[in-house]
């Protein structure tokens, strides 16, 4: 019946995602593994990550450059309603697969440019950018438009190294940015209206991983001027 044959092309259209996620991972798994490589343990920077979000309850939750869609499996059942967001067809394809294999039923994927989101201003009560803004031209840019997504008190949490020296990732491994100072993080969050909170700080060697959270303070109320949440 149509439901059998609708069931069965699911099947083969998951079964030929899956083949082109493995050919997309054969053909970068070099590079990825040269970056694991060089830093802490993935596990240990998921576990602290995982550590600094909100307990039990997130509320609206996005991962921007969501990837192969790990951070949102990792903090997706938390949320009430989560989204992941991409600019890459390819890696959207594997995010989709796993959250569907997740049986994440309440995440939901966009394609789009993390410059200039598609959702409306305030909504999110946590956005995460987990290995990231070393990507862009323009990382600041960034931060002000995850600012402009987030409630008043939500929070944002940014993984990504510290400064370091490895010029090579640049034309090896596409980096745009070699790690951020804490400071020039800070300025980045203050001048999105953002108050970095807590920092974490994973060593590795040579690269270390970074662990920034910063909060949208909540407004009092009658107040036109925000104010750092209690």
């Amino acid at each position: 019946d149509v439901r059998r044959r609708d069931l069965a092309r699911l099947a083969e259209i998951r079964a030929r995602r899956a083949a082109e996620a493995d050919a997309y991972f054969q053909a970068n798994a070099e590079d990825w593994d040269a970056i694991r490589s060089l830093h802490v343990d993935e596990r240990m920077v998921e576990a602290r990550l995982a550590a600094m979000a909100p307990g039990t309850s997130i509320g609206d939750y996005l991962d921007i450059g969501v990837g192969a869609g790990r951070i949102l499996e990792l903090l997706g059942p938390r949320a009430e309603r989560a989204a992941g967001l991409d600019i890459s067809p390819a890696m959207l394809k594997v995010a989709r697969d796993r959250i569907a294999a997740a049986g994440l039923s309440h995440c939901s994927l966009r394609h789009g440019d993390l410059y200039a989101a598609p959702f409306e201003d305030a909504r999110f009560d946590l956005i995460t950018a987990h290995l990231v803004l070393h990507y862009l031209d323009n990382p600041g840019r960034a931060v002000r438009e995850m600012s402009r997504m987030l409630r008043a008190g939500g929070e944002a949490i940014i993984a990504d190294f510290a400064p370091h020296e490895l010029d090579r990732l640049r034309e090896q491994h596409a980096h745009r940015r070699l790690g951020f100072a804490t400071e020039e993080v800070a300025r980045w969050f203050a001048e999105a209206g953002l108050e970095l909170i807590q920092e974490e700080r994973l060593a590795g060697d040579p690269l270390t991983v970074c662990i920034w959270r910063a909060r949208k303070p909540a407004r009092k109320p009658g107040a036109a001027a925000a104010s750092v949440a209690a």
